[in-house]
């Protein structure tokens, strides 16, 4: 970075605000005053004054753009480049991910204007501090929320502000992301006082080169009038959509019409030249001809087919709009069309195609998306047929078993293949578990009895360690096809168990139900594998990377996968989640960490950590969310087999346990033998840490989430086993208290507000979930812990009697 180029913007140093009162439940923050006018009696210019003074007026001449990728870097170079022409004493600042890029952009706007002011920003909080009008550029939804919601994001950063330099804020957000989220990030942003609009654009990277891009807006009359000077520098054609969110409602459907149009003129182009026309002349047919559209005039896909033109093909598909791009605007699209109930086949169908180019093709990802035409062309050289996933018929779908998890995600599951209304994804389901469930022996919730009614659903009691209930537990009832599908949550989740119950109860029954699937030759072998893992605080593992397995629990569950990747002809694939939540979901950290939440609401007392501030990952993954992964992963595999899913998304399992105690584990592979076997992380989009997680959690029972003070945290990491006796008698009484109070009663419930010393100890759990999204093209239901799915989960424990309500 040049000397020009400074942190420190202009000799002002951008100060945070000093500290405000936190705000409380039900009441808003207040706010310092607006910096000081020089008609106030009695005033003092004082240095500090001054300064405050300074960086107001400076702040108001500010821009501040967040998001230097292809696009964001063309855009912020016309807008800054423009904006100085009109006021050579305008000041810049860039930020992104990449404090590299943001540097490497200053010094060559300086190069082109010298005397520019330009500084870069670390933090998405100096950029706000620095600039009164702040556009952003993101690559997605999680990344929007991040920069604008997190502890050093915008919104928090103009909640320090005064009242009048949040009114005289502008946030413009161009990046194309889910509707819904951009409303809530638009709402959160408004509260503060802040204008915001949504203004993704068209145009691509050649638009944004050359000045030309289309802004589609969303957001109030006077946010709009504000942000249209900002635009017209970095395009021709802006259009005001309607209120928050249009912009990107807009935006999607544009490139829904985009992303299936560039698939046919993708295919029209190969088939002329099959048929022996030139591309040219074919191109000019179409472009002449009621065929004609911006994929087929601009973008054409086939070098050589506009001579006076220079399209992406032209430079191997470099630059333009990557294809990775355009299937996450199509997975938009067919997401809002599921919540809208608009069914959009097509979209669908080009979805599923630009997943399987980048699925086979990962270079193309990259590359703009034109560059489906190199698919399609290498499809039709090897005589492969390029189809879309196939739609079953009824008597086409396969019959699945699943076994274990009764007590953990099962019922979820089952609630997924048999859905209590509707149409069901499997022919037959049989459940399999060592509990009962008439009369019930464990919690099963008010809607796994009504899946268990259905006539395709059958359950079995029987105790897994035994070989031969487990070779029973596969034959299909006369007349009826075999299993295809196994789902294998079998495991010992207790944490305190020792090596022996854990090796019997983890180990040995994956086992022997694995040795059964593969001599039955089942297509698809999905295996759950807890999040029992010691993570990094420093970011998310991905499935190459080798976390180490948290203790006695942790080590025999991953040897469990060594012993299935073993196994000849098995159709496995592992699945590492994250940690669950859901409706009926009674066991795990969440849980317990929701019922807690509602104590300290209670009690009216704020919840506080026994570990310091930090990152403190715990990602979490809805218990819907997991059996349509679950589902997912049966159907990726079942078509194509364990030789081409190890090619694909193989990873290495390594050992991680002790050489010593491998003989009394029948089947363990020699700790020096490579085991490769496909392996997806499912985790959500909300990069949960126990922060995010205390404050939504918290939030939902008004009350907040706070941190015991270093001389609290300090002791407890001596004297846990003491504190949790301590802390538990506050939970368990007023648990106990609420349970008596409520009305209507709480007759029986399955949950308990008793942290135990494995739930107080401090844990990372990070793993990201790119790679199954890329090649298993997931979509999540439930991409982000948010209160309003935590108070559905409540509520239908309310409904069920199995949690307190009490009056007022």
């Amino acid at each position: 970075m040049s000397e020009s180029v400074n942190r420190v913007c202009w000799g002002l140093r951008i100060n945070r605000p000093g500290p405000r009162e936190l705000p409380r439940a039900g009441n808003k923050p207040t706010r310092s005053s607006a910096p000081p006018s020089s008609s106030s009696p009695n005033m003092r210019l004082s240095a500090i004054r001054l300064q405050q003074w300074e960086r107001y007026a400076v702040r108001g001449k500010s821009t501040s753009f967040i998001g230097l990728g292809r696009m964001g870097s063309e855009m912020a170079f016309n807008l800054f480049s423009k904006r100085y022409a009109e006021a050579n004493d305008a000041h810049f600042v860039v930020c992104d991910a990449v404090p590299d890029a943001a540097g490497s952009f200053c010094d060559n706007f300086v190069k082109h204007f010298p005397g520019a002011k330009m500084a870069v920003a670390f933090t998405p909080e100096e950029a706000v501090l620095a600039s009164s009008t702040v556009v952003t550029m993101l690559p997605s939804s999680p990344h929007v929320r991040k920069v604008y919601t997190e502890s050093s994001g915008i919104i928090p950063t103009l909640r320090l502000l005064s009242t009048e330099e949040a009114k005289a804020t502008l946030c413009i957000d161009s990046t194309t992301l889910d509707v819904e989220v951009g409303r809530e990030v638009a709402a959160e942003a408004q509260e503060t006082g802040a204008d915001m609009v949504d203004a993704p654009v068209s145009g691509g990277v050649t638009g944004a080169k050359a000045g030309t891009l289309s802004f589609l807006v969303g957001g109030g009359d006077r946010a709009f009038l504000r942000a249209q000077p900002i635009l017209a520098s970095m395009g021709k054609r802006i259009i005001h959509c309607g209120p928050s969110g249009s912009g990107l409602a807009a935006k999607i459907c544009n490139n829904l019409v985009l992303g299936v149009e560039q698939i046919v003129v993708a295919e029209a182009m190969l088939l002329g030249q099959r048929l022996g026309l030139d591309p040219a002349v074919l191109a000019g047919v179409i472009n002449c001809s009621t065929g004609a559209c911006w994929s087929s005039m601009i973008n054409n896909p086939v070098p050589g087919a506009l001579p006076d033109k220079a399209p992406p093909c032209e430079r191997d598909y470099e630059g333009g709009f990557a294809t990775s791009l355009m299937l996450k605007d199509l997975g938009l699209a067919t997401n809002v069309s599921s919540n809208s109930g608009s069914p959009v086949p097509l979209a669908e169908a080009a979805e599923s195609i630009y997943a399987e180019v980048v699925r086979r093709n990962p270079e193309l990802g990259n590359q703009d998306f034109s560059s489906v035409y190199k698919y399609l062309r290498a499809a039709a050289e090897e005589g492969r047929k390029v189809h879309n996933p196939p739609i079953l018929l009824m008597s086409e779908k396969p019959n699945a078993i699943i076994f274990g998890g009764v007590n953990t995600c099962a019922r979820s599951l089952a609630s997924v293949l048999v859905p209590v209304e509707g149409e069901s994804l499997v022919s037959n389901l049989r459940i399999v578990d060592k509990y009962s469930v008439v009369p019930p022996t464990t919690y099963i919730g008010s809607e796994f009895p009504k899946v268990l009614e259905k006539d395709n659903v059958e359950y079995k009691q029987a105790n897994l360690t035994v070989p031969a209930a487990v070779t029973s537990a596969f034959d299909p009832p006369e007349g009826q096809a075999p299993y295809s599908y196994i789902f294998d949550l079998t495991g010992d989740i207790a944490y305190d168990r020792a090596d022996m119950v854990q090796i019997n109860h983890t180990c040995n029954v994956a086992r022997l139900i694995g040795t059964e699937a593969a001599k039955r030759n089942v297509k698809a072998y999905i295996r759950v594998q807890e999040p029992w893992y010691e993570c990094s605080e420093k970011g998310t593992h991905d499935e190459k990377e080798n976390p180490k397995p948290l203790g006695v629990l942790g080590t025999w569950w991953h040897e469990t996968l060594r012993i299935l990747g073993a196994i000849d002809g098995l159709n496995l694939v592992i699945v590492r989640i994250g940690l669950v939540y859901g409706p009926y979901i009674d066991f795990g950290l969440m849980t317990t960490v929701l019922t807690v939440a509602s104590v300290y609401g209670h009690i009216k007392q704020p919840m506080k950590s026994l570990w310091k501030p930090g990152k403190n990952p715990m990602n979490t993954i809805h218990t819907e969310d997991v059996a349509n992964g679950l589902w997912s992963c049966a159907n990726w595999i079942a078509p194509i087999g364990r030789a081409k899913a190890d090619e694909i998304a193989g990873e290495v399992i390594p050992f991680n346990s002790d050489k010593s105690k491998l003989g009394d584990v029948t089947g363990a592979p020699p700790p020096d033998k490579k085991i490769i076997a496909p392996l997806f992380n499912l985790t959500d989009d909300n990069e949960t840490t126990l922060h995010k997680a205390g404050e939504a959690m918290t939030g939902l029972f008004g009350t907040t989430f706070e941190y015991h003070n270093f001389v609290t945290n300090t002791l407890v990491r001596f004297r846990l086993e003491d504190v949790v006796e301590e802390i538990n008698e506050v939970h368990v009484g007023a648990w106990a208290e609420m349970i008596t109070k409520s009305n209507p009663p709480v007759p029986k419930t399955p949950l308990m507000a008793y942290m135990d010393t494995f739930a107080l100890q401090k844990h990372s759990m990070a793993f990201s979930n790119a790679k199954i999204k890329r090649i298993i093209g997931l979509k999540l239901k439930r991409p982000y812990m948010t209160q309003e799915v935590l108070r559905e989960i409540v509520d239908k424990w309310k409904d069920e009697c199995s949690w307190p309500q009490l009056d007022g």
